[in-house]
Order: C-alpha cells, then sequence, then structure tokens
C-alpha cells in the first residue's frame, strides 16, 4: 500500500467521473496529451502544468506511532463548449452539470470506496466567455479530502 492517499484518491476520482458522465464528456487524468474535446472533466490539474494540482498537509492525530493524518485538496476543470452556441446560460449550465454529477457521487460515496474518510466537492469557480467558436465555460473545481496515510 502506498504511503499517500493520493494516487488511489485519484485513480478514484478519475473511475467516479467517467462512471457518472455522459459518454459525450471526456474524462482525463491530469493534463490531457492532445487537444481537450469541447465536453470535458480533467482530474487532477489546474489548467497550467507547472502548477499543483494537489497539496497534501500531514499531521500527527495524537502522540503515537500510529498513521498521519493527510488532508488536501484536488483541483479539477470541467468544460463546456456547444459549438456555434452563443448561450452562456446554456454552456454554463451544462458544464455544471458535470460538477454536480461528480458532487452528487461523492455524496453517496464519500470514502471512493474506502480509500479515504471523507471526499467531497468543496470550491467551485466560474470563468465563461464569449470566444470566436462560441460561448464556452469552464468550471475549476476543488474536491477536499481527509484521510489517514497507509503508514503501518
Amino acid at each position: 500500500m502506498a504511503y499517500s492517499t493520493i494516487p488511489a484518491v485519484l485513480a478514484a476520482l478519475v473511475s467516479t467521473a467517467r462512471g457518472v458522465l455522459p459518454e459525450s464528456v471526456s474524462v482525463y487524468d491530469g493534463q490531457p496529451d492532445r487537444d481537450p474535446s469541447d465536453e470535458c472533466v480533467v482530474i487532477g490539474f489546474t489548467g497550467n502544468p507547472l502548477e499543483a494540482a494537489v497539496e497534501d498537509t500531514r499531521t500527527v492525530e495524537e502522540i503515537t506511532r500510529e498513521r498521519d493524518r493527510e488532508r488536501y485538496e484536488v483541483t479539477n476543470l470541467a468544460s463546456s463548449w456547444l459549438g456555434q452556441e452563443t448561450d452562456l446560460q446554456a454552456v454554463r449550465l451544462r458544464a455544471f452539470s458535470f460538477v454536480d454529477a461528480v458532487a452528487a457521487a461523492l455524496a453517496q460515496d464519500q470514502t471512493l470506496g474506502g480509500v479515504c474518510m471523507r471526499a467531497r466537492v468543496s470550491v467551485v469557480g466560474l470563468a465563461q466567455m464569449q470566444t470566436n467558436r462560441g460561448a464556452e465555460a469552464t468550471i475549476m473545481f476543488t474536491v477536499a479530502v481527509d484521510a489517514f496515510t497507509g503508514r503501518s
């Protein structure tokens, strides 16, 4: 078992997103290796390849040799572009539906199948714009995670 829960949580978030989003929405594990599709969710990526997508804080909960408490946030992106559609509300609602689907799945299983104590969407930020391709909405959303490390 890995010391940190981060690798397992990232894998579980990718699996969760793929399981709840429509097939038309691409789900990427980290920075996409090609131009992302028009509708996508990117797990563990801020949009800047040089910026940390996960920051972990570890603490000792008691004066003991027990496992460390691990708290961190995973930054993710959800984006929607519907072709030449210029209605920002339609694109915005579509992007929010992706985040809402992930948040609802986390509410149903906050432990991500037992890999952490709790994971939930904690921060949501919206950027929306009209481009020469049409309206686009991108949401940066953070999943806050609380766990114990795997150290025995």
